[in-house]
């Protein structure tokens, strides 16, 4: 291992040997080769070495840590000085743009401690993990996170969500990859994992950006184990802001309101809305299913309505023209008209 040190002798005490001693050496087995000491002549306690792996694409002078040979050795510690001070400017800016990373993605700064420790230890690559509970559910998130061997900077690649619901054959797993900064935030992760539909700006194999709805096909899985998922992009033909215009929502009538309501069913939420029939304001809830280019509408207790006792007259008539001359799987039939009943559907409630 080779020293850092403004001190050409670094002086250690008897009784502080053996401790000392023993820390280098556990640093060592972690391919640690350097030891950045405090400016002290005197080194009275392990806490104040800082042991690092100098990255690859810093290569300082080769001198070795001798005294013999003064001013090389002081040019050699002025270069090894300058780099670990690019490093400690690099960790950090990594670090914060990990953290800000993390907040982004809706896992908040609970794991900042962690994270900041990890990247301190210089692991190739490392795992946190987090518990965020939802409703009478919770997710349990693994992190992962991995150094580049090009730049020694860390990078979040992705996450393993699991949605716990009380019933260990009912859980349901799905890893979520992030590419250039998109990808699944920790909340459209339990939506998506709930069996609903969340809307995503996308990046290509090609880098080239595009949009798309996204859902998880629960039946099949791909070759890594990971479940299926489908995707339903703009050529698919699904306007959700037109949709919504054949149901009698009040909140559609305010633009504020309207923006709100379309952000929040793009993230896969369930939302409740008001609509009026028969001139009373009723309370109802609803869920994007772009795969059937339409939405599902539930009562107060979250048991499924029949849409056409819920639309505008006009949109009934269009729908019943529309379905006649459409594809053949395009709509999705009402739960009271053949759709294939749910077994023992828990009853959802309001995500928002």
């Amino acid at each position: 291992m080779r020293v850092l040190s403004n001190k050409e002798f670094i002086v250690v005490s008897e009784k502080d040997r053996t401790q000392i001693l023993a820390f280098l050496q556990n640093e060592v087995k972690l391919n640690k080769d350097w030891v950045g000491v405090e400016s002290k002549s005197v080194l009275e306690i392990s806490s104040e070495l800082k042991c690092f792996k100098m990255p690859s694409h810093l290569k300082p002078r080769p001198f070795e840590n001798s005294a013999a040979d003064g001013n090389r050795y002081k040019e050699a510690l002025r270069l090894i000085y300058e780099n670990l001070i690019i490093i400690k400017f690099m960790n950090t800016q990594n670090l914060e743009f990990l953290q800000s990373n993390l907040k982004y993605f809706g896992f908040g700064d609970k794991l900042n401690e962690a994270l900041e420790k990890s990247i301190s230890e210089q692991q190739k690559e490392f795992q946190l993990k987090l518990e965020i509970p939802h409703f009478n559910n919770k997710m349990d998130y693994t992190l992962h996170f991995k150094r580049s061997d090009s730049t020694d900077m860390y990078f979040f690649n992705r996450y393993d969500a699991s949605l716990q619901n009380g019933n260990p054959d009912h859980n349901k797993n799905q890893s979520f990859y992030i590419n250039k900064g998109n990808g699944v935030t920790a909340k459209e992760a339990y939506n998506l994992l709930e069996g609903r539909s969340v809307f995503r700006n996308l990046i290509n194999r090609k880098g080239n950006p595009y949009s798309a709805w996204l859902k998880i096909d629960f039946e099949n899985k791909d070759d890594k184990g990971n479940h299926k998922l489908n995707q339903f992009s703009e050529q698919y033909g699904y306007d959700l802001e037109k949709t919504l215009s054949n149901f009698p929502i009040k909140e559609m009538g305010s633009e504020e309101q309207k923006l709100m309501l379309l952000s929040s069913l793009k993230k896969g939420n369930v939302q409740q809305v008001t609509m009026e029939k028969d001139g009373n304001q009723l309370k109802y809830f609803i869920e994007a299913v772009p795969q059937y280019k339409n939405i599902n509408v539930y009562d107060p207790k979250m048991n499924m309505v029949k849409r056409q006792n819920v639309q505008t007259e006009n949109s009934v008539g269009r729908q019943a023209v529309a379905q006649k001359t459409d594809a053949k799987k395009e709509q999705k039939p009402d739960a009271e008209d053949g759709t294939p009943k749910q077994k023992t559907r828990r009853k959802k409630k309001l995500s928002v």
